[in-house]
């Protein structure tokens, strides 16, 4: 395992952001390669234009990309991610895009006042997109079926940790166990305090308009399973010392947030040149 590359194949809404801090703290940042072509011109494309010897030093490459990204590691690459309970991330998406002025959607959705049901007619791109991410397939005109095959296909083949949001720490022991990695005291990134009441009418729209994301998810969730059946003994005693983590101190809290930030910064610069 530590031959390869990891991929963290982040699906947005799907409690990325914290696991992306924890994978910071495990890695060198000059190690990660992070892709995010809204904030530094740091994109898959060039990615693959990088020196072999630059891609096969690499330890971590990850951010909301597609599955297939391992064919340009020449030391080899194994996978992870989370998936959520998709009626949840979809509603999570749309209130993160309102939340966000600088979200590119931000002002369609204010201007227009586009509900949820408006958004799921007019960006059907964004429709099963966690089923989308794990097939990695560009194809449009390839079928719902095959799709989502593709997808499960991939899960079990290339995935060494499925994980589940709903269940962030038991997936966070899998990846603690997998990859060995110290586990520090965290705290959840980006979690909205308050969300309005959803008609049910909307959320049945987006169960049918995400059928494939609704399957993908209950057979992501028996491979979560498998894993933690397998893995039962350290996953249990792993959870056990996370909880007796204590929350740093205001001078070790500034401290470790301070040497976050750093590392943060310079990943992103280390991507970015």
């Amino acid at each position: 395992m530590d031959r390869e590359a990891l991929i963290f194949l982040h699906i947005p809404k799907t409690a990325g952001t914290t696991l992306n801090r924890i994978i910071e703290c495990q890695y060198s940042p000059f190690a990660i390669f992070t892709i995010n072509p809204y904030l530094v011109k740091a994109t898959s494309e060039r990615l693959k234009r990088l020196p072999e010897g630059r891609r096969r030093r690499l330890r971590v490459v990850r951010g909301h990309l597609p599955y297939g990204i391992h064919e340009f590691l020449p030391q080899g690459a194994t996978y992870i991610t989370l998936l959520r309970e998709p009626v949840a991330r979809v509603l999570s998406a749309y209130y993160f895009v309102l939340r966000r002025p600088l979200n590119p959607l931000h002002w369609k959705l204010k201007r227009e006042r586009l509900g949820v049901e408006d958004c799921l007619r007019l960006f059907p791109d964004r429709q099963n997109l966690q089923c989308r991410f794990i097939a990695g397939v560009e194809d449009t005109a390839i079928n719902d079926e095959r799709l989502l095959a593709i997808a499960k296909e991939n899960l079990t083949k290339s995935f060494s940790v499925v994980g589940i949001s709903e269940r962030f720490e038991e997936s966070l022991m899998l990846l603690a166990t997998t990859f060995a990695w110290e586990i520090p005291f965290y705290e959840n990134c980006r979690v909205a305090k308050t969300r309005p009441q959803i008609d049910p009418g909307a959320v049945k729209m987006i169960r049918d308009h995400n059928r494939l994301d609704l399957e993908l998810y209950e057979f992501g969730k028996g491979l979560f399973e498998e894993s933690l059946q397998k893995n039962e003994a350290a996953v249990r005693e792993g959870l056990v010392a996370l909880r007796k983590l204590s929350k740093p101190g205001s001078v070790e809290g500034f401290c470790n947030s301070t040497l976050g930030a750093g590392r943060f910064l310079v990943n992103k610069i280390a991507s970015a040149v």
